[in-house]
């Protein structure tokens, strides 16, 4: 692969130095699903990643790739800062008699924050619940910036549960449920704002040794008209591993269930704290 991600490459160079007194690392990523708890105050934690995707058209497809990076840094016990993009892009052309074209930059900005408002209660089936307030700033290249501020609100909510065919007295709860509705107010390429749905569904399991997770979820990145060009759906299927308290491996493959998503996509990630 021609292309690595420099976003994995600035988490390995810059300072992979693990704090013993954080907590095991909880990622926001490889799953489309936000978790619903945030970084210790003071703490920095990024997840790099490397993504590709085709979508297949008359007479050839489309390939594109990209770096997504998310900076999430602690701020109070319940609230972290946040700054994400997919960063450095390339989208490539194929068609037919080896003729193919490439454009290449960089894409835009969000910063928001994250509130995790409820700590949850297994006991009493109440989830572990936070809000996600972002705004996607128009700072990328020209090929890949979108139109104006683009303001987006979600809210995470996650169980641990038992399955019902599993004993309750030699079984964790070790099955992860989460959900994520939002919503997103978007503009359009006449440069008109409409509002755009935002819905996940989430299921994890712990296998064959404690640090390796295995999950499987629906998402619709966007919910929106044809006229505001089309919903982008798509199911996935990954894992994660825990290398260590602080540091995680991550991959997925993904599905396009709309007319509008890419035909298949792929990610790997590699997560981890930083220093303050």
């Amino acid at each position: 692969m021609k292309y690595i991600s420099f976003s994995i490459l600035t988490v390995l160079l810059l300072s992979p130095v693990v704090l013993a007194a954080q907590e095991s690392l909880v990622t926001d990523r490889p799953d489309f699903v936000e978790s619903s708890s945030v970084v210790n105050p003071g703490m920095l934690q990024v997840e790099g990643s490397f993504a590709t995707d085709r979508t297949r058209f008359e007479p050839g497809n489309i390939e594109n790739m990209s770096t997504p990076f998310l900076f999430r840094l602690g701020i109070f016990p319940d609230v972290e800062a946040r700054l994400e993009s997919d960063w450095y892009t390339r989208r490539t052309t194929n068609e037919l008699q080896d003729r193919s074209s490439s454009v290449d930059g960089f894409s835009d900005m969000s910063i928001g924050i994250k509130w995790a408002f409820s700590a949850g209660d297994e006991d009493i089936g109440q989830p572990a619940m936070a809000a996600l307030v972002h705004a996607d700033f128009p700072t990328g290249s020209q090929e890949f910036k979108g139109s104006g501020v683009r303001p987006s609100l979600r809210v995470s909510a996650e169980w641990n549960v038992r399955m019902p065919w599993e004993d309750p007295t030699s079984t964790d709860k070790d099955w992860g449920v989460g959900v994520m509705p939002g919503v997103m107010i978007d503009r359009n390429e006449r440069d008109n704002s409409f509002y755009s749905g935002i819905f996940g569904f989430v299921i994890s399991k712990g296998i064959l040794m404690p640090e390796l997770r295995a999950f499987t979820e629906i998402a619709f990145e966007r919910i929106q008209s044809i006229q505001n060009g089309g919903s982008l759906g798509f199911i996935q299927a990954g894992g994660t591993y825990l290398l260590n308290p602080g540091w995680q491996l991550d991959a997925a493959f993904a599905l396009g269930v709309t007319e509008n998503a890419s035909d298949l996509g792929f990610t790997i990630g590699l997560s981890g704290f930083l220093l303050d």
